[in-house]
């Protein structure tokens, strides 16, 4: 099995199991976030690899416009049934982020994600996900993303997988972010800030940058 099939596998295999794989309350990143939107006045809200949805609903629960992508069908089929028991209003998509995303320029106040750039993506991959990020942005609009870091501590340990990336004992690739590369990335951006925190989340802290950009 190729590597991409094979992660895409464990994703599905590991939100089957556990209905709350990252636990049910929602993260910092997303209650920070909130924040920020408010202060602008930004509405409508992508959300990439939104997983099981623990910031999605919270952020849904804020009164935001959320539409939610994720690769896995399975965490995508189990939100649909969440938002149907719970009437919740929010767009639920089964989408792989390395396609063109289906919406047209200048569409959302904000693009969100919370650890979704740090899996197994190489710099061709991510420049293209941040190129398209940066086209559905309305003007004004504010892109705020989380990736792990070098100071985290696995960064550099398992097995490697290309630059500056390592499949974890769980069979979890991770890829790890110097601020340098992540000035890279934010061609065509604002960048408003670079801050680094850490997340005690299940099964280990992780050590992460937390990036907010704007679209000019």
């Amino acid at each position: 099995m190729d590597l991409p099939r094979k992660q895409r596998t464990l994703w599905d295999g590991s939100y089957a199991s556990n209905p709350e794989f990252f636990g049910s309350e929602p993260s910092d990143l997303a209650k920070s976030s909130i924040s920020i939107f408010k202060q602008r006045g930004l509405k409508t809200v992508l959300e990439l690899g939104c997983g099981q949805g623990r910031d999605t609903w919270h952020m849904v629960d804020a009164g935001l416009k959320v539409t939610a992508l994720d690769y896995s069908e399975t965490g995508i089929c189990q939100m649909k049934k969440r938002a149907e028991d719970l009437g919740l209003d929010c767009r639920l998509e089964v989408h792989d982020a390395l396609q063109a995303l289906p919406f047209p320029d200048n569409h959302f106040d904000a693009v969100y994600s919370h650890m979704f750039f740090t899996m197994r993506f190489d710099m061709d991959q991510l420049q293209f996900m941040f190129k398209e990020c940066l086209r559905v942005l309305r003007p004004g609009g504010i892109h705020v993303y989380s990736v792990r870091n070098y100071n985290d501590m696995h960064y550099g340990k398992f097995e490697p997988r290309g630059e500056d990336t390592w499949e974890n004992p769980l069979g979890f690739v991770v890829h790890f972010f110097s601020e340098e590369k992540i000035r890279s990335l934010a061609d065509g951006y604002d960048i408003v800030n670079i801050k680094e925190f850490i997340e005690g989340a299940p099964p280990f802290n992780k050590t992460l940058y937390e990036v907010v950009l704007a679209k000019p």
